[in-house]
């Protein structure tokens, strides 16, 4: 199986980049806090659709539970879990600029992360379900869930695979508005599956091809709901045994089920990829061309550039570099890695994301650094970053109120942790992100610092203190607001 990644479709960006981690870790082929009862904060018409949305939001929690289920029917030694217990107390729950309602929050959970190694099926999920029990009676509880998996089952050896993968998350219903108060979150996700082929393509070259389908939910922006049907051909080179060529044709069909999404349309994709792993760098191009076609709107198209590069400069110093020039959309965005969410399964809520939830597509140009020192008692990571997107079509009003319009981001993530003592660690995050509005008067800055204490009472057991401020400064001076959290969480490992 291929580990090229590609554009355009949801699989070839996203699954075989997939694919290739498995591969590479197993040596062989390849909700949101809960909504307010009276849905307050936000305008009439989004009340409506979030209380209505109330009633469905346990979908993705099931899906979290039922991969777990599946989980634990595997050898025991591929899978790890927690049950948690905390305490959340919030000083602005809302997170609202004037009238702050403090809350206590009671929030049972479980986290696992799932590794299975076999010769027929390879698979990683990782997965958080939280039930969230607001003692002070102003908003209703809710369970909510986040997940990442993906599986490859091989039906032929070196011939034939299926790919099934499966992500859900709790993003904002509005960005323009506190993504993480009550009322302002929805579940998302984005399901895929389909056959892959593998071929001979002539001397020296290797084929793939690849059908997929993708289906994309929210619990609330309906106008997100969409179907895509996705092909792709690679033709691969091994230049040596750590570098590889690639050329990559993807096309890609996009239906959105709901009246209020569209226009529907197709993706064009064709590029080249260059993959070069040595013993202290990692090189990833693509460079390539984009065209997307509307159905009854003018189409756009462009040059695609992609790039990655990791310099692991000292046994316990890394630096990666990453540049992007591609057409995205919201859909590939909430495509997360499951091995991303291994550090974010112990301690702390989900945190919604910044994703608007709209059918726009959109061109994106990113730019990321990171930099991370890791030895034994200390670990260190930094990261900048700036991303512009520009949308492809004129936002409809609605998908413009809810954060769908042309915008600059940039900011920073930096975290530390040390080991005070054998059974004790501390640690603090901060992150801070400006985005700059250019077809609106508006700009937003999100700050949020956080300090954490660990103690390892026994081999399964520990418990956890954060102290958290977050804090958003706005040139609309109603979505201005400073929060503080204190949680205390006891937790068994397995």
């Amino acid at each position: 199986m291929s580990n090229i990644p590609g554009d355009a479709s949801g699989k070839s960006e996203f699954s075989a980049g997939r694919r290739r981690l498995i591969a590479k870790r197993v040596g062989s082929c390849p909700a949101a806090r809960s909504r307010a009862s009276t849905c307050s904060g936000v305008d009439a018409k989004t009340n409506t659709r979030l209380c209505a949305a109330r009633r469905r939001g346990s979908k993705t929690a099931w899906l979290v539970g039922t991969s777990l289920i599946a989980a634990a029917t595997a050898d025991a030694q591929s899978l790890n879990y927690t049950l948690q217990l905390g305490v959340e107390h919030n000083d602005n729950i809302a997170e609202t600029a004037t009238q702050r309602v403090e809350e206590t929050v009671l929030i049972p959970r479980l986290t696992f992360d799932w590794l299975e190694q076999g010769s027929t099926l390879q698979a990683q999920a990782n997965g958080l379900i939280e039930y969230r029990d607001y003692t002070g009676g102003r908003f209703d509880n809710e369970l909510r869930g986040q997940l990442s998996g993906i599986a490859n089952w091989v039906i032929v050896p070196q011939r034939l695979s299926f790919d099934f993968e499966d992500y859900a998350g709790v993003q904002p219903v509005n960005v323009f508005q506190s993504s993480n108060a009550p009322g302002q979150q929805q579940q998302t996700n984005v399901f895929s599956l389909g056959p892959t082929l593998l071929f001979r393509a002539g001397a020296g070259l290797r084929g793939e091809a690849d059908l997929r389908y993708t289906n994309s939910t929210a619990s609330v922006t309906k106008e997100f709901n969409s179907q895509r049907y996705s092909a792709g051909v690679r033709a691969i080179r091994d230049l040596s045994p750590t570098d590889q060529l690639s050329a990559n044709v993807d096309v890609q069909h996009i239906h959105f089920t709901d009246s209020t999404g569209g226009p529907d349309y197709d993706r064009y994709a064709a590029y080249a990829r260059y993959l070069s792993k040595l013993s202290q760098i990692d090189l990833d191009f693509a460079l390539g061309y984009t065209s997307l076609d509307f159905s009854h709107a003018p189409g756009s198209s462009g040059p695609l550039l992609r790039g990655d590069v990791k310099w692991r400069a000292t046994p316990s110093s890394t630096l990666e570099l990453g540049f992007a020039r591609r057409y995205s959309d919201a859909t590939q965005d909430l495509m997360i890695d499951p091995s991303a969410l291994v550090a974010r399964t112990t301690g702390g809520p989900i945190v919604a994301g910044s994703v608007p939830i709209t059918s726009q597509v959109y061109l994106e140009k990113r730019f990321d650094l990171s930099y991370s020192y890791q030895v034994p008692r200390l670990n260190v990571r930094l990261a900048p970053f700036y991303r512009d997107l520009q949308y492809s079509l004129v936002p409809s009003v609605n998908q413009a109120e809810l954060g769908a319009t042309d915008q600059t981001t940039h900011g920073a993530v930096a975290s530390a942790s040390y080991q005070l003592r054998p059974l004790w660690m501390a640690g603090f995050d901060a992150s801070e992100e400006t985005r700059k509005y250019t077809l609106i008067d508006r700009r937003d800055e999100d700050l949020r610092y956080g300090l954490f204490l660990t103690n390892q009472l026994a081999r399964r057991w520990s418990w956890r203190l954060d102290l958290i401020h977050n804090q958003r400064s706005s040139t609309v001076a109603l979505q201005r607001f400073r929060e503080n959290i204190a949680m205390f969480t006891v937790i068994f490992k397995r």
